[in-house]
């Protein structure tokens, strides 16, 4: 089933899938947040395809024809596109989600903040490891983490945090199931590969360890402007 070149569509079908048919319960009402949520979307994914463009065409990543439609712009398949409608629409779906079930949170503000100086020291550490040894995909991941982790927790320091935080750990385990397929699991080669020559060569199972924390920013970026969007709603 899964040595398709429908792999990369389906996989994002199943990740939409779930979100989208409780969207429009009663309860969560996810729906309606739907115009906040595209604008979002238009604004970070659209940066995060641009990067993906760049580096694609740079050679930082690449993907496997046997598992790709055929379709593509730019050098980016059609799954690539989708992956970065899909992926944010079911993240800010577990966000909203925990709002509903979880209104008083599960994690302050303190502790939030805790974590936000753990990952500035981490992408500190790893930012100049990267710039020494010349990593593009590990460079660019942690500086641009970094520096919007600063802005969001010590310069806005934005309440929406702890949630965030809160909803991307439970994130992490579909981000396994599909990236981990995307990155070879269960497959005879990859959907997407990796230049090891750009990253610090460390895998999680076969997922790269920067991909953690570029799904971080990527959802961060989403959630920030989700927000601002609602407030002036």
């Amino acid at each position: 089933m899964l040595e398709t070149k429908w792999l990369y569509l389906i996989l994002n079908a199943f990740t939409i899938s779930f979100p989208l048919l409780r969207s429009f319960e009663s309860k969560v009402a996810y729906y309606k947040g739907f115009a906040s949520l595209f604008k979002a979307m238009f604004i970070v994914s659209g940066f995060f395809l641009i990067w993906d463009i760049w580096f694609t065409e740079m050679g930082v990543w690449g993907f496997t024809p046997a598992y790709l439609s055929g379709l593509d712009l730019f050098g980016l398949p059609l799954g690539e596109y989708l992956f970065f409608v899909t992926v944010p629409f079911s993240c800010v779906f577990i966000y909203e989600c925990l709002k509903y079930f979880f209104p008083d949170g599960l994690m302050g503000a303190a502790a939030a903040r805790k974590v936000s100086l753990v990952l500035l020291i981490l992408c500190a550490v790893l930012s100049a490891y990267a710039l020494i040894e010349g990593l593009w995909y590990t460079g660019s991941t942690f500086v641009l983490l970094g520096l919007f982790t600063a802005y969001v927790q010590f310069v806005a320091n934005l309440s929406w945090l702890p949630r965030f935080y809160e909803s991307y750990t439970l994130a992490i385990i579909p981000f396994f199931i599909k990236n981990g397929i995307l990155t070879g699991s269960f497959l005879e080669t990859q959907v997407v590969w990796y230049n090891n020559a750009e990253n610090l060569g460390f895998r999680l199972g076969t997922i790269p360890f920067e991909d953690i924390f570029y799904g971080m920013l990527l959802i961060m970026g989403t959630v920030h402007f989700y927000e601002k969007f609602e407030a002036g709603r």
